[in-house]
Order: structure tokens, then C-alpha cells, then sequence
């Protein structure tokens, strides 16, 4: 690895959020590039059909622009969104714990406060991450490092974002339970499904 584990462990997660994003695209488009076939076969006549195809051949550079593009494309900003927000459900389960020993320790709190401290370390954990990866497009960079990786490298970071994401979301749920569980108690606690 890199001297800046940090940067390259997100970007990483970054890039495989991306590809695996592409690739669901992609299988997408063969489904309706299926179905339009189907549909101009049996409805539209041969002059609707050329019609059809030439629009969607005068429009593909763009149409390909629009999804593809590293800098602004749909699949990047989609990806980066992602990316920060599994990467923020950590830090949004340490926020909920520290607000549990707050009220627990302290009592009922106001709203504003409540507000602050939830959204202080999110804000102050967002700042490095997006400085890791979007500050000078420092993704381009290692995304043309990644592209060059062997099937092994994209197998084991393919894995490694997997588990990143579904520990994001369980982490993200798992500071909701233990919020109420701090705050009230576990004795208090009658939860309907247990």
C-alpha cells in the first residue's frame, strides 16, 4: 500500500463503487436495448424504425458523455455520493453513541444541541475524506492506477468495498440502537420484534 492508507482506501472504494456502477448500467442497457428492439420490431414501421435508430445513433456521444464522463458524468457523482455517504455512516454511529452518553449523562438536551453534536464530528470527518479524494481530482490519479491493477487487486477490492458498504449501513442502524439502548436502558427497552 501507500504511505496515506487513508487516501487510498477510500478512493479505492471510490473506484470500485464506480465500475460496479458502470457494470449495472451496462446490464441495464442490454435489457432496453432489448426491449427497443422488440418494441420497433412489432409496432413501428420501417420508416419509424430508421427514424428511431438514426436518433439514437446522432445522440450516443452525448448520451455516452453524459453517464461516462470521470469529471462529471452521472455514474462519478453518483459514485462519490455513495462513497462519502457509507463512509459518513460510521462516523454517524459514533455521533449517536456520543449523544446517548450526552442524555444519559446529562438528561433531557435541547434540539439545537442534539444538532450539534450529531452533525459536528459528520462535518469534521467529512472534510478529510473529500480532501482524500476529490482535492485536485487526486481520484483521476489513482483511478488510472487502478485500471492497470490485475483481476486479483479488483477481485479483493471489489470484496473489500462490499463489506465497507453493508458495514456502513449496519454501523448506521447499529448507532440508532445503541443511542436508545444508552439513552433509556436496555431494561426499558421493549422493541416489538424481539
Amino acid at each position: 500500500m501507500r504511505d496515506d492508507r487513508f487516501e487510498y482506501f477510500l478512493n479505492a472504494v471510490h473506484y470500485c463503487i464506480w465500475r460496479g456502477d458502470i457494470r449495472v448500467r451496462l446490464f441495464f442497457d442490454k435489457i432496453m436495448g432489448g426491449f427497443l428492439l422488440v418494441f420497433s420490431t412489432i409496432f413501428l414501421s420501417k420508416r419509424y424504425k430508421a427514424r428511431l435508430y438514426a436518433h439514437v445513433a446522432n445522440h450516443e456521444k452525448e448520451t455516452y458523455d453524459y453517464f461516462y464522463n470521470k469529471k462529471t458524468g452521472f455514474h462519478i457523482r453518483w459514485a462519490s455520493y455513495r462513497a462519502i455517504s457509507f463512509y459518513l455512516c460510521y462516523v454517524a454511529c459514533i455521533a449517536f453513541l456520543l449523544e446517548g452518553i450526552l442524555y444519559k449523562t446529562v438528561g433531557l438536551i435541547s434540539s439545537s444541541l442534539f444538532g450539534m453534536v450529531l452533525i459536528t464530528p459528520i462535518w469534521l470527518c467529512y472534510m478529510p475524506a473529500n480532501e482524500a479524494i476529490f482535492a485536485d481530482d487526486r481520484y483521476l490519479k489513482y483511478f488510472k492506477e487502478f485500471e492497470k491493477m490485475d483481476k486479483s487487486w479488483h477481485r479483493k477490492w471489489v470484496m473489500i468495498t462490499w463489506a465497507f458498504c453493508v458495514g456502513g449501513i449496519l454501523a448506521f442502524f447499529g448507532g440508532i440502537i445503541a443511542l436508545f439502548a444508552i439513552a433509556i436502558g436496555w431494561n426499558n427497552v421493549h422493541l416489538p420484534f424481539l
